[in-house]
């Protein structure tokens, strides 16, 4: 039983315990960071020329506002 309790192993099980509490986060988090990808992906888009248009402006606003929900649905689940 001792050759299985060593530092080397204990250390493998602390990583494999993080793994694990990082992958259940991520999937709780999940929906808000493909917003947060969909806000960068238009901000992207939208400074190629330089400028931003009102059309642009606007589509911005709808992303971060699809953030905004996909926080509160995180927290309260209403929509």
């Amino acid at each position: 039983m001792s050759d299985y309790i060593t530092w080397s192993n204990g250390f493998y099980l602390l990583g494999l315990i993080l793994a694990t509490v990082a992958t259940l986060m991520s999937a709780k988090y999940r929906k808000v960071m493909k917003e947060v990808g969909d806000v960068a992906k238009t901000l992207e888009i939208a400074n190629m020329d330089g400028k931003l248009t009102k059309r642009e402006k606007e589509q911005i606003m709808k992303e971060v506002l699809d953030v905004l929900k996909a926080l509160i649905n995180l927290k309260w689940k209403l929509f």
